[in-house]
């Protein structure tokens, strides 16, 4: 009897073993370290659902100083999360054909941080003031938030993603995300932090894009649909039920307490971050060609891209729906 089942023992082993073998290994780089607003793509690695469909997928956290895009370039990884849908476009218009296959967020988190004593009421009192964007969003929603506030580049300053300036600065104004920042406000100095939320006056780009290079759609268009097919998956289950997403982005990022991540999934949901009209009717991830025409629009009219750029070169919808 003891023999029986140590045969059958190693022959189960062997075939764990021969399945394992199988599994094509893919890197998919996320854009920041782990967080609770990358938890679909987490909970998906942790409970097999790449696995499923024939990937051995690494979630791998990023950071300060990790170029997402240098590493999909170079080969060094398979699979990256841009922060926005124009991180797509302006690889394809420097000459690496890539797409954008779907995008988690619908709506885009970005906020800006105020002072109640700054005398600011609506976003077009922030001229002449302090302004601390990223040099990356000063080629996305800056010229936005310039042709629509009347603001100017002389208000801009560095910003280094830390919220310290911006607390001794009573007069300044600071990008952030909604999921994040005033979470860590009140945390830290024990009040509620007043923003506007950018996706509120029009800025309309999607968030969370996952993106990978033209050769892997061309030569293994089955591991593009089961990298799809899987976060798709893992994002559903998140937004029902986030636990077993929190807890594999603790794993990876022990930083995140279960306080933040409980606030960050709190608006993810209330204010229709991941899922909407388009999701509902297509499955989390949608993309639609009507929105990426609107945004490139918007992109040719701030000046950040000829308007004969070939934006359909930027994203598929194949892999969807």
């Amino acid at each position: 009897m003891i023999k029986t089942v140590s045969a059958a023992l190693v022959a189960a082993l062997a075939g764990s073993t021969a399945m394992a073998a199988d599994l094509v290994p893919m890197t998919f780089q996320m854009s920041w370290k782990a967080q609770a607003e990358q938890g679909g793509y987490w909970l998906a690695a942790a409970e097999g659902y790449y696995e499923e469909c024939g990937l051995d997928v690494t979630v791998r956290s990023g950071g300060p100083g990790i170029d997402t895009t240098q590493l999909l370039v170079t080969g060094a990884v398979e699979a990256i999360l841009v922060s926005q849908n124009d991180g797509a476009m302006r690889m394809n218009q420097a000459g690496f054909p890539s797409k954008a296959v779907m995008a988690a967020f619908q709506k885009l988190p970005t906020i800006l941080l105020y002072h109640d004593e700054a005398g600011i009421s609506e976003p077009a009192d922030m001229a002449g003031k302090p302004v601390m964007i990223s040099q990356g969003n000063r080629q996305t929603f800056w010229p936005f938030m310039k042709d629509k506030w009347g603001l100017s580049d002389d208000q801009l300053r560095s910003y280094n993603g830390q919220i310290a300036v911006w607390m001794q600065n009573g007069d300044s104004i600071q990008q952030g995300i909604v999921t994040n920042e005033p979470f860590r406000i009140k945390e830290q100095a024990g009040f509620d932090a007043s923003y506007f939320l950018l996706a509120d006056y029009g800025y309309d780009p999607y968030t969370s894009v996952v993106v990978v290079p033209q050769t892997l759609i061309d030569g293994h268009p089955e591991q593009v649909q089961c990298l799809v097919d899987g976060s798709v998956k893992g994002w559903t289950e998140f937004m029902a039920d986030p636990e077993a997403g929190f807890a594999a982005v603790q794993e990876a990022n022990p930083e995140n307490s279960d306080e933040l991540m409980a606030y960050s999934y709190g608006k993810m949901k209330e204010l229709n971050l991941i899922e909407n009209g388009d999701t509902a009717a297509h499955g989390i991830g949608a993309m639609t060609d009507e929105r990426w025409a609107a945004h490139f629009g918007e992109l040719v009219k701030y000046g950040q891209f000829p308007a004969d750029f070939d934006y359909k070169s930027a994203y598929t919808l194949q892999f969807l729906d």
